[in-house]
C-alpha cells in the first residue's frame, strides 16, 4: 500500500510528498493527518442548507435564472429535506409575488413539485415578454 500511495496523488500531492524530509512519519495515521492538514483548504466542501437560504431572487433577474441558480446549489447539498429546500426557495423569491403567493397558499410537498410549478411561471413570463416585444414591434412604423 505504501508503494501505491504516490501513484494515486495528483501533481501537487506528489510534489508535497517528495518535499517531505525522510522519516517524517512513524505511522499511516501521522501521514494521513499531515496530508489532510496540508490539503484541506483545496477540497471543495459540499454546500449546506444555509448556502441555499442565502440565495435571493434579485430585482430584474429572470425567474428562470433564479430557479437555475437555486437548483444548482440544491444539487450540491448531500442531505436536505424537501421542506427545508422549499422554505429556502420561497424565502429567497422576493420579486415574483404571484408565484410566491401561490406557493404560500398551496405549498408543494416535494422539490420536484416546487420546480415544476416555478417552471410553469417562468414559461408564462417568457411568453408575456414575447407578446410585449411583438406589440412594441407592431407599434413601430414600417419602412
Amino acid at each position: 500500500m505504501a508503494n501505491y500511495f504516490p501513484v494515486v496523488l495528483d501533481q501537487a500531492g506528489h510534489q508535497w510528498l517528495l518535499g517531505l524530509p525522510e522519516d517524517s512519519f512513524n505511522s499511516w495515521e501521522e501521514l494521513r493527518q499531515a496530508f489532510i492538514d496540508n490539503f484541506i483548504t483545496t477540497y471543495e466542501q459540499p454546500e449546506n442548507k444555509y448556502d441555499l437560504e442565502r440565495i435571493r431572487h434579485r430585482k430584474n433577474e429572470p425567474l428562470r435564472d433564479y430557479i437555475r441558480h437555486f437548483s444548482d446549489i440544491r444539487l450540491k447539498i448531500p442531505k436536505i429535506s424537501h421542506d427545508e429546500a422549499i422554505s429556502a426557495f420561497i424565502k429567497g423569491l422576493r420579486f415574483h409575488e404571484t408565484l410566491r403567493s401561490k406557493l404560500l397558499r398551496k405549498r408543494p410537498t416535494t422539490v420536484a413539485e416546487l420546480l415544476a410549478t416555478s417552471k410553469n411561471y417562468a414559461d408564462a413570463d417568457d411568453e408575456e415578454k414575447l407578446i410585449r416585444e411583438d406589440v412594441r414591434g407592431a407599434d413601430q412604423p414600417h419602412r
